[in-house]
């Protein structure tokens, strides 16, 4: 039996498509919607999990590069500090746990977001359109890779205009 997430969680969307779907009285919409939409993250799941440790990766070296870009614009913490070394040690290395990139992303959000608060407490205009300015381009990349990440629920009308989420992580071309 193959027990691997992407194997189940389409057997279980099926089963839940084919199965409970059908038996909902045609009354309970939002019982239907909400299991439709379920269904829907259920086959995204499948269907982007091999790619979660690439996407995890990759977006730990981009807030890496986001916090250091802060850091030189505003001045960095101590825990700040250390949470951008982790994360460069950690992009670094091979075999790195994949709970261990969430994590480092964690902190180093957290860190972003003190950098970001003492960024703005100086009240120095110049600075403050320094940190909107790089805020806004890591949240333009973030915000395309997430898109991309729900693709397939459909809610996105001009779907074509969004590059897909494995050429986003280049593993594809």
């Amino acid at each position: 039996m193959e027990l691997r997430p992407e194997y189940l969680l389409p057997v279980i969307a099926k089963a839940l498509q084919d199965v409970v779907l059908p038996v909902l009285d045609e009354h309970q919409q939002v019982a239907q919607e909400q299991l439709k939409l379920a269904i829907g993250f259920l086959n995204i799941m499948a269907q982007n999990g091999p790619m979660q440790f690439a996407f995890d990766c990759d977006e730990l070296q981009r807030l890496t590069a986001h916090a250091k870009a802060l850091s030189e614009a505003v001045g960095t913490s101590e825990a700040s500090a250390a949470a951008i070394a982790a994360g460069e040690a950690a992009c670094n290395r091979i075999g790195i746990d994949p709970a261990e990139i969430v994590v480092l992303s964690r902190q180093l959000r957290i860190g972003i977001s003190a950098m970001i608060e003492q960024g703005h407490a100086r009240n120095d205009p110049a600075l403050d359109a320094t940190i909107r300015d790089l805020v806004n381009a890591f949240s333009r990349v973030q915000l395309d890779r997430d898109r991309a990440w729900v693709l397939p629920m459909g809610f996105e009308n001009g779907q074509d205009a969004v590059p897909s989420i494995a050429s986003q992580l280049g593993l594809q071309n």
